[in-house]
């Protein structure tokens, strides 16, 4: 008997995975890990240093709409392997740093590259590939963030302790650049009609699509700028990402709590863990039970999450918090890509994901330094956790908004090609 071939998109997906584990992870997930040791060992104060987050996400800001653009031209393969190789030089290059105007400097250098090797090439690329099982799909891609944030804490952890910070920096750069750009070179197509193919699912979907009254609300960006759906749903995602500055500060909040570097780093290890399944889960939930019950779902886990954050000196809710935040911290990765192609149709994803990346990227470089900026002023993130919490809560109303509106026009959109 034949064996079935498998669906070369799979391949992408697993890139996808590799490049949120090796590439993202150390730049986002893994960040703060550096954040006590170099403060200390070169006497920076933290809401100083943690600009070097806000210069590389506030470029990657400014780049975005561009890099969109440019990923759905033929050119995306070619612009993706030179963007993971900058990254990887870059990166590297902060073992060097020994001023806060040299890490500026570097951080800039990453961000001009960062755009280009995470969130949007790996939305962009699992919207091409994938009709049927999108949800699933973005999860497995977005998962690897969970899974190399889960490997790398505990070995950063351990190798600052044993090598120092500089040749942690280095040793996580080489790792970037010998495996992903060949992987890149070797893999990634833009698009299944570069291998003959068309997307998963593509003929089941076509036929779903026509019998179901209800499809997807297909808009053009210059359309969807002009009304105040999309916007209600920049103003959330940004949220998403302001309030997902905390993960850059989970770390140092345990650590101040009385507990050890290594504690620290088993904990973050530990959400970063649980994160893995937590992705496939609430991309599950977008997948089956819609986006309504996605957002409740993550963004009620998260802000638990949140309100534990002030009681972790108690080793119990120290756990419980790596749990609820395990699950809750999938929104920032997983939300604001599916929600975008449910809310707003998938034909010009690339050009509004491209869009909504500046205000994603936006909102978590703001949020780094504000929680670091809470914390200087008063001593303590409490006040801190306070604010994030009470951003959430705004977020998922206007997430909520979103979506009913969304479904309207959806329908109104279909009534009105029926007429026609």
């Amino acid at each position: 008997m034949k064996m079935k071939k498998i669906f070369y998109g799979w391949y992408i997906v697993i890139f996808c995975a590799l490049l949120m584990a090796i590439c993202y992870a150390p730049l986002v997930s893994c960040a703060s890990l550096f954040i006590k040791p170099i403060t200390e060992e070169l006497g920076f104060s933290r809401s100083a240093y943690t600009l070097v987050s806000t210069i590389m996400t506030l470029l990657c800001v400014v780049l975005s709409p561009l890099v969109g653009r440019m990923m759905s031209q033929k050119y995306m393969h070619l612009i993706l392997t030179i963007c993971i190789a900058g990254v990887s030089i870059c990166y590297a290059s902060y073992a060097t740093a020994s001023t806060l105007p040299g890490f500026y400097v570097r951080a800039a250098l990453v961000g001009l590259f960062a755009a280009g090797t995470s969130m949007i090439p790996v939305s962009i690329l699992i919207t091409n590939w994938f009709q049927k099982q999108r949800g699933l799909a973005m999860s497995i891609a977005m998962a690897g963030s969970g899974v190399g944030g889960a490997l790398f804490s505990p070995l950063i952890g351990s190798w600052i302790t044993n090598w120092g910070w500089r040749k942690t920096y280095v040793i996580l750069g080489v790792i970037m650049l010998i495996v992903l750009v060949p992987l890149s070179i070797l893999i990634i197509r833009q698009k299944p009609a570069d291998k003959n193919l068309e997307p998963y699912g593509a003929n089941e979907a076509n036929e779903v699509k026509k019998a179901s009254a209800e499809k997807e609300w297909e808009v053009s960006l210059k359309v969807l700028r002009t009304k105040p759906v999309f916007w209600s749903f920049v103003l959330g995602v940004t949220l998403i990402s302001l309030t997902g500055g905390i993960i850059s500060h989970i770390p140092s909040a345990i650590m101040d709590a009385g507990y050890s570097t290594t504690t620290a780093a088993s904990i973050a290890s530990l959400y970063l863990a649980i994160a893995v399944p937590g992705k496939l889960v609430l991309g599950h939930i977008f997948d089956k039970y819609g986006a309504r019950a996605g957002i409740l779902f993550g963004n009620i886990v998260f802000f638990l999450s949140v309100i534990a954050l002030m009681f972790i000196q108690n080793k119990t809710i120290l756990y419980v918090m790596a749990v609820l935040f395990g699950f809750g911290t999938c929104i920032g990765t997983v939300s604001a890509s599916v929600l975008t192609s449910k809310l707003f149709g998938s034909k010009n994803y690339a050009e509004t994901y491209g869009f909504l990346a500046m205000f994603v990227n936006g909102g978590f470089a703001f949020g780094v330094p504000i929680i670091a900026v809470i914390y200087d002023i008063t001593g303590s993130y409490r006040i801190a956790w306070i604010v994030v919490a009470a951003a959430t809560v705004i977020m998922t109303l206007a997430l909520l908004y979103s979506a009913k509106e969304s479904k309207k026009q959806a329908k109104l959109q279909n009534c009105q090609q029926i007429n026609i």
